[in-house]
């Protein structure tokens, strides 16, 4: 018996062929795996389901981000993050109207708000008839707090603002 070859992300291809109905089908199938995988983790895990799924979110955000260029230009490395990530987690710096910086620093806390669109989470989400904020939510925060500690240096949290079928807002907060 051979032993399979072990591939590493970096070498495979950006661009594969096919048609785009190869991959819906594909993708949906991936969205009905987590989501039963997910499920089945709550059954086990109760309230641990969260700090699993964060963790492992938060092991991948790490592994993606160690491909970036560091910097502690927190702005900066969100910007290139959401241009790459751009296609699987849709989001952008948002601010409110009254404040001049992303960057936000009040009562002592120093944080920056996120807007989530077309974010292939919250699409397996609805698909799957299961709500927002739980477990599978918990992979995308710790995924957005692993890749911003890996680039700048600095630790985070992500907490939820705003939740909606469209888009969910976010507050990255910054240690």
């Amino acid at each position: 018996m051979t032993q399979a070859a072990i591939v590493k992300p970096e070498e495979l291809p950006l661009h594969c062929d096919g048609n785009i109905t190869d991959y819906e089908e594909a993708l949906h199938g991936l969205m009905v795996l987590n989501a039963t995988i997910i499920r089945s983790l709550e059954e086990i895990a109760r309230g641990g389901a969260n700090a699993v799924v964060y963790r492992a979110g938060m092991k991948m955000g790490h592994e993606t981000a160690k491909y970036f260029p560091k910097t502690d230009d927190v702005e900066k490395a969100l910007k290139e993050l959401s241009e790459i990530l751009g296609r699987q987690y849709n989001f952008e710096l948002w601010k409110p109207k009254d404040k001049d910086s992303y960057i936000i620093t009040e009562n002592g806390e120093t944080f920056i708000y996120l807007v989530f669109r077309d974010c292939i989470v919250r699409q397996t989400l609805r698909r799957e008839g299961m709500s927002q904020k739980g477990p599978l939510c918990q992979s995308l925060y710790g995924y957005m707090v692993g890749a911003v500690e890996e680039i700048t240096g600095k630790r985070g949290k992500l907490e939820i603002v705003h939740v909606g079928p469209n888009t969910c807002l976010k507050k990255l907060i910054l240690r």
